[in-house]
């Protein structure tokens, strides 16, 4: 006898708005859950005892996505702005009790701002980067990179440094061939160009994905796009430390010390018929999915890629599985890289093994769409094969002495130091620990909390 459908174990419903974006926090490893609705408020909730902390309008127009970054929260959304904030400490923001809150009265400081293009509803991709990769920047602090659609054209990428917010490599994926002129001004199939970018994803490849007479250390880049494609691109680490604007090499092409592309596509694939809704790379790119309007679900195999065992454009690297439902428009996989969510029309959540694309359940709670969907952290993160400095101790003279300096995770966006909720154990509910939760965000503004079974066996 099967086992009977699970619920969710808690449910948010704070927000008044479609969701559009959830985030766990990195540190502690799943303390609080960060949603963002389709009308720029944020919320926070405290996981331990399952209140939310603060809850203000973090953008005009919509969020479009959250992250975290060196103890401060990224919002990324519609109104062209990503907000870096400084960390939220106690006492919490004032929760609003009205029904119509004033947008103003409680929103956290902003640190810094850095201006985007959001036409394409495209979310930012950041990942850490060794210390020093940049040398022109302070050498106290953790780095990272972030990529963006470009400011000046939708259909290409920018790379950003952080925490200086100086661009690094501008319209990565510029074409320096224009499509050939046809007399009928039609466009023939191959010659058009990709659309805009509707979703990046950066990471760094396994350290032996590529050959001797290259970089060892690198960063990928898979973009995919309104046409239906997936890219899959890869950079030295070392170029980032070389500003590049692919434009300007071209039209500067003769000149002297012009820059040479430090991007090589790697490989390129179209799955889909319909413009990709939401795509998702493992921890180590080694295998990515994607979704779209269509019934499909479409994993590609990167890993011949990096192996070098297929051409830039082996459909083979492709595997599509056709699902029951007709319309998808979000995707997450697990932190251990084992498990896809994917958020249907239907506001249905389907499960699948991330290898084989096997069915594992459908979790339902929503009325309509699942707009956002994402899985807790692992307790340590197993996945990141390039880490911070060891040396760098980040001022973490911090008031928290007992705060690991020494973790894979920035310290956390806000400060429990002062909150002592060891009476409330996740064990007493007969929930599973928080390494198996999933959040689901949908169109009725409804937040779910999921605990999953081990799928580890599943393969």
């Amino acid at each position: 006898m099967s086992p009977p459908a699970p619920v969710p174990f808690h449910t948010l419903r704070t927000h008044s708005s479609p969701l559009a974006s959830l985030h766990f926090s990195t540190s502690p490893p799943n303390s609080l859950l960060y949603a963002g609705d389709q009308d720029g408020w944020i919320s926070v909730l405290d996981l331990k005892v399952r209140r939310v902390v603060a809850f203000w309008k973090g953008h005009e127009g919509g969020v479009l996505g959250l992250g975290e970054w060196q103890a401060g929260l990224i919002s990324h959304g519609r109104d062209n702005v990503i907000h870096f904030y400084e960390p939220l400490k106690r006492p919490y923001i004032p929760i609003p009790t009205s029904s119509k809150p004033d947008p103003k009265s409680y929103q956290p400081s902003i640190k810094r701002s850095l201006p985007t293009n959001a036409l394409n509803f495209c979310r930012f991709s950041l990942v850490a980067i060794p210390a020093h990769t940049v040398t022109s920047v302070d050498k106290k602090q953790n780095e990272a990179v972030m990529a963006v659609p470009s400011l000046i054209d939708s259909e290409l990428v920018d790379i950003y440094h952080i925490p200086s917010l100086k661009r690094l490599h501008a319209s990565i994926n510029f074409s320096l061939k224009p499509p050939p002129q046809t007399p009928t001004n039609v466009d023939l199939p191959g010659t058009s160009r990709t659309g805009l970018v509707m979703s990046l994803h950066l990471f760094h490849p396994p350290p032996t994905s590529f050959c001797a007479d290259e970089e060892e250390r690198s960063l990928g880049l898979v973009i995919a796009y309104e046409d239906g494609r997936v890219e899959l691109l890869s950079a030295p680490l070392s170029s980032l430390d070389t500003p590049f604007d692919a434009k300007m090499t071209t039209s500067t092409s003769t000149s002297k010390g012009v820059s040479v592309n430090p991007w090589k596509l790697r490989w390129s694939g179209k799955g889909h018929n319909e413009a990709i809704m939401a795509s998702a790379v493992d921890s180590l790119g080694r295998r990515g999915w994607s979704v779209s309007a269509d019934h499909r679900l479409v994993r590609y195999e990167f890993d011949l890629v990096w192996q070098r065992k297929c051409e830039k454009d082996d459909d083979n690297v492709m595997k599509p599985y056709a699902t029951k439902q007709i319309g998808n428009s979000s995707i997450a996989v697990s932190a251990d890289d084992k498990v896809i969510a994917i958020g249907g029309w239907d506001g249905k959540i389907r499960l699948f093994s991330a290898a084989t694309s096997k069915p594992l359940g459908t979790l339902a709670s929503h009325r309509e769409t699942v707009h956002a969907l994402a899985f807790a952290h692992l307790a340590f993160s197993p996945s990141q094969p390039i880490t911070l400095a060891d040396n760098e101790t980040s001022s973490a003279e911090t008031e928290t002495a007992t705060t690991e300096t020494t973790t894979e995770y920035p310290e956390s966006t806000v400060d429990l130091e002062d909150d002592d909720d060891s009476d409330v154990d996740d064990d007493v509910d007969s929930i599973p620990p928080r390494e198996r939760w999933l959040a689901s965000g949908g169109k009725d503004g409804k937040v779910a909390l999921w605990g999953l079974m081990d799928f580890s066996a599943t393969g």
